[in-house]
């Protein structure tokens, strides 16, 4: 509660403690209480059974792509994005020796693909263990006497790891783009972005149909990303991002156009 009584709302989290999610949800909700999951999965399921108000989830990173978990999640028409936020990501080499006497490797497989080049010169002959997260790495890495870790430098405060090197990412602006999700959508009119998914009939021209919306009511796409439906083989379901509020005439159109040319239409809101 804060100092009026009021209690403050959940927030769910992609744990464990230190990860790059926990070090998001602190960002975003510095006063309310965060509660850790151990998957993607739990997180959607938290807010789902009311345990949790919202969730704050990675979706994009700038150097590994989509994150696929929080796609598929949203693809069940239960939840809305609220907000975006942008975290930088800064990995290091942790360990409790030198880079010689590593045999393993833990790290999330976004921290492997954010790590590629330096993977590439370094890890020869090294094991590559893909773990939940950086923060699950760090920990097992702690347990081990030639294991080593790719996670954050707070991990390695949190678990007595060494940083052995710091900053190995390739991409030394490498970022990950976090979203806020609930139940809820956010209120008309608030928010300059929109995200929906769609699905298109089975018929020549339906996606060009579709797209072709964008331009016409002059609408502009930021993102597009196709992700299997999982309801039927080699059926797909595309992710749009675009510039606009759900509220508006045109975007109104837009949507009117896309649902004529589309299977399944869910609005994921604007924010």
């Amino acid at each position: 509660m804060n100092f009026l009584g009021i209690e403050k709302e959940k927030i769910a989290y992609l744990g464990p403690k230190t990860s790059f999610s926990h070090e998001a949800a602190k960002k975003v909700f510095p006063g309310n209480e965060l509660i850790e999951k151990k998957t993607i999965a739990e997180v959607f399921s938290s807010i789902e059974k009311k345990e949790c108000a919202k969730g704050v989830v990675p979706i994009e990173n700038s150097t590994g792509g989509s994150v696929p978990f929080t796609l598929d999640e949203l693809i069940s028409k239960k939840f809305f994005i609220n907000k975006e936020f942008f975290v930088e990501i800064k990995q290091s080499l942790l360990g409790n020796t030198n880079i010689k006497e590593i045999k393993k490797l833990y790290s999330h497989p976004q921290g492997f693909a954010q790590c590629g080049i330096w993977l590439k010169k370094n890890a020869k002959g090294i094991e590559l263990i893909e773990t939940t997260s950086t923060s699950k790495a760090a920990q097992l890495a702690s347990c081990e006497k030639n294991a080593g870790a790719i996670a954050s430098n707070l991990a390695a405060e949190e678990f007595g790891l060494k940083i052995i090197q710091k900053n190995i990412n390739d991409d030394e602006h490498n970022s990950t783009r976090f979203v806020v999700v609930s139940q809820s959508k956010n209120k008309e009119g608030e928010g300059k972005k929109s995200s929906i998914i769609f699905g298109v009939k089975d018929e020549p021209g339906s996606l060009f149909n579709a797209l072709e919306a964008f331009k016409m009511f002059n609408v502009n796409m930021t993102k597009i990303e196709s992700r299997p439906s999982k309801k039927k083989k080699w059926e797909y379901l595309f992710f749009i991002d675009f510039e606009g509020n759900l509220s508006e005439e045109h975007v109104k159109k837009l949507l009117i156009q896309i649902k004529e040319n589309s299977v399944e239409l869910i609005i994921l809101g604007s924010y």
